[in-house]
């Protein structure tokens, strides 16, 4: 609570996707001995996909319906008797954030998005107690020039769900799991046209992509928890490019699929050799070449897989859980 009070009940704001960031926060936190309580969304989730981007361009426009949609989550948090309040969605509205600081309720934002994600930048005139973004150099910018309460936090795993399971590079394929948005599906079919053989996990590419890339690459299917976790392990290796607009932070994926067990093929960004020991706990690249040749060496070697697997998930589980990251939350939101 304001005023330096111990922190026991953590409402939380995100999507409630199955092992989602918000879900792991919430897991991790009652495994630190906090009690949680999920207070909802700040968009609604179940218009459908037209529906969903018809409220969300209502909103963008009209943010007064923002406003009065988030006193939902501001009543939540109150009857529920929150001591603070962490979302994960940074278009939780300012008078949100303000109605929970009135009421001795303090909040902080971890951002878990690339910046092309901050859209309407609400988030920064938001009395937040603190941010957290995982680009260090937004945060730089956000704090030499506006002087904002905000904080570099990279993202985490779950290690009670992201765990070696099965047998490193049984399936002896590339895997890439997540979403297949155009310059990762340009990169796949690179990576096709050379002879990597693929497996994708996650949503269908939509339709207009057409034939850019074969639709048997597809698992047909995306995947959670264990079955995420023994997708990575038993991969020869798993593709981890990030989105274009990730400036010097990395993404979710790398934790997840790391704490695994997984060689992970990992684009480089500058944090990357802060987190994990270069080649021997992933296998960064820079170009399409390099990529080519990573990928064919942890193909041909699975010794070398097994043993980056294994050197990088004794890594994650020992500093970059979610219980390694969350209690620097916590200490500013007291």
């Amino acid at each position: 609570m304001e005023g330096g009070h111990a922190i026991v009940h953590i409402g939380l704001i995100g999507g409630n996707r199955p092992d989602g960031f918000q879900e792991n926060i919430s897991d991790s936190l009652e495994c630190m001995g906090h009690r949680t309580s999920y207070l909802g969304s700040t968009v609604a989730t179940r218009t459908g996909p037209v529906g969903g981007k018809v409220a969300a361009l209502a909103r963008s426009a009209l943010p007064g319906l923002a406003t009065r949609s988030h006193q939902r989550l501001v009543k939540a948090a109150l009857d529920r008797e929150c001591d603070a309040v962490i979302t994960v969605q940074g278009d939780l509205s300012p008078e949100a954030v303000l109605e929970l600081r009135r009421n001795g309720v303090p909040a902080a934002l971890w951002f878990p998005d690339a910046v092309c994600n901050l859209g309407r930048q609400r988030m920064l005139v938001a009395p937040y107690r603190a941010l957290f973004f995982k680009d260090p150099l937004l945060v730089r910018r956000l704090r030499d020039t506006l002087e904002l309460p905000v904080w570099y936090l990279p993202q985490a795993c779950n290690p009670r769900r992201h765990r070696p399971l099965g047998d490193a590079g049984a399936e002896r394929s590339l895997v890439v799991v997540g979403n297949v948005y155009p310059s990762r599906l340009m990169l796949l079919r690179r990576l096709h046209e050379s002879g990597i053989p693929l497996v994708v996990y996650g949503a269908r590419p939509a339709g207009w992509q057409g034939d850019l890339l074969p639709h048997q690459l597809h698992a047909g299917h995306p995947v959670f928890r264990e079955d995420k976790a023994r997708v990575f392990r038993t991969a020869a290796a798993v593709l981890n490019n990030l989105h274009p607009a990730e400036m010097h932070g990395v993404n979710l994926r790398l934790f997840e699929a790391t704490a695994a067990g997984a060689a992970v093929l990992c684009e480089r960004r500058p944090v990357l050799k802060d987190l994990f020991d270069l080649d021997a706990e992933v296998a960064p690249f820079g170009d399409v070449a390099e990529l080519v040749g990573r990928a064919r060496e942890l193909l041909e070697s699975p010794d070398r897989a097994r043993s980056v697997g294994d050197a990088a998930s004794l890594r994650a589980h020992a500093e970059h859980t979610y219980e390694h990251r969350l209690p620097t939350i916590l200490e500013r939101l007291t």
